[in-house]
């Protein structure tokens, strides 16, 4: 039973290795972006936007592809509503148009060979009108299911 046991954690290990692809993320000109937050959190929206995306490499991507990804322009799901004197940075969702929207460009590649590559603005029209999961990244969740659609949409097919 004990061996039974071992072997499995090894078997489920193992298999959770053998999807371990690598992200790689640059910020082009982030000075830039339409919407990343307010200047205070533009390192915090970057450092989120990076770890959805490696997570998303890490989980679905075999151990030989490398994905390079450089992101041109951020729109935020939302808007910074005007300060009061009680809140600040209060991002307001249901105005038209404040759906997430991020530029990008993109390269997939097995060592030499190039699977997929393009540049495209990645969006969700329909944000708010579909539930979100609670994740680890919770101040950015539209954002993450919309890039994880993408991810699955564009990726998936070129992954094996």
């Amino acid at each position: 039973m004990k061996t039974t046991r071992t072997l499995l954690s090894v078997a489920l290990l193992w298999a959770g290795l053998a999807q371990a692809g690598t992200v790689e993320v640059q910020f082009e000109h982030p000075d830039r972006y339409t919407d990343a937050g307010a200047q205070r959190d533009a390192a915090a929206v970057q450092a989120a936007l990076r770890a959805i995306l490696q997570a998303l490499g890490t989980d679905r991507l075999p151990a030989s592809q490398t994905l390079r990804v450089a992101i041109t322009d951020v729109d935020l799901a939302g808007e910074i509503a005007p300060p009061t004197r009680r809140m600040q940075d209060v991002r307001v969702m249901g105005r038209t148009p404040d759906w997430p929207r991020i530029s990008l460009r993109y390269a997939l590649r097995d060592g030499d060979r190039v699977l997929a590559e393009g540049s495209e603005v990645v969006s969700d029209m329909a944000y708010l009108t579909r539930s979100t999961r609670p994740s680890g990244h919770a101040s950015l969740p539209y954002e993450q299911r919309m890039l994880s659609d993408w991810f699955d949409a564009r990726f998936m097919h070129a992954a094996h």
